[in-house]
């Protein structure tokens, strides 16, 4: 019988770090975690054969990274709701995060005030980044993308401001309260923009809008 509580798995390598996050997610009372690895290649192993609903993992492991991870556990648990933890600013790593279907970016900096948001955001089906990575990604645009305007010159006003608003990781329920208008008008806005943009899968619309936010 499935237990109430949200079953999570934490791997890192690094054990008193380790240790505080187990005591810091516990402590929320409706969280429990189930497995606690110290490396990739046991994450994995422990994944496959165990039952959770979340899995937080360190980028940086011995083994293998979060990222290969994360991908191992999709490919055959994709109803897994995956959390990176990491100690670098990177944007490359952090899109690659995005194409695999990672839900959650956490700083490790500032993973005690973060992981229970970002726990909390993708049990409802959501995306979490922790602000500070949102801000160091508005500071770092990646200019080489020269048919972004051209692209973005498909969408009417209404949508390009929809798309500002992805970029700066917003839920569909917050786009919704901020503009005054519906969830489902937000939705299909959404639905709108990857259709004229020719996207698909998870996370595309979120990856474009961050990528391209200097156009917009």
């Amino acid at each position: 019988m499935k237990s109430d509580k949200t079953r999570i798995l934490i791997a890192d390598d690094h054990p008193i770090f380790l240790k505080g996050l187990q005591e810091v997610i516990e402590d929320a009372g409706n969280l429990r975690v189930m497995y606690k690895t110290y490396n990739g290649t046991d994450a994995i192993n422990v994944a496959l054969a165990g039952e959770f609903d979340i899995a937080i993992l360190d980028i940086d492991m011995p083994g293998a990274n979060g990222l290969q991870v994360a991908e191992r556990i999709l490919a055959q648990k994709p109803e897994v709701a995956i959390i990176l933890l990491t100690m670098h600013k990177a944007k490359d790593a952090f899109l690659k995060a995005l194409e695999i279907g990672v839900s959650g970016y956490v700083l490790k900096e500032n993973a005690v005030v973060d992981i229970i948001n970002a726990i909390a955001a993708v049990s409802r089906h959501q995306s979490y980044i922790s602000p500070e990575m949102s801000s160091f990604l508005l500071k770092n645009k990646n200019r080489n993308r020269l048919d972004a305007a051209s692209q973005l010159e498909q969408l009417t006003q209404s949508e390009k401001t929809i798309l500002e608003k992805v970029a700066l990781y917003k839920s569909t329920k917050e786009i919704a309260d901020e503009l005054y208008i519906s969830e489902k008008t937000v939705s299909n806005h959404r639905m709108n923009i990857a259709k004229k943009l020719n996207l698909s899968g998870k996370n595309s619309l979120l990856r474009f809008a961050i990528e391209n936010m200097e156009h917009l």
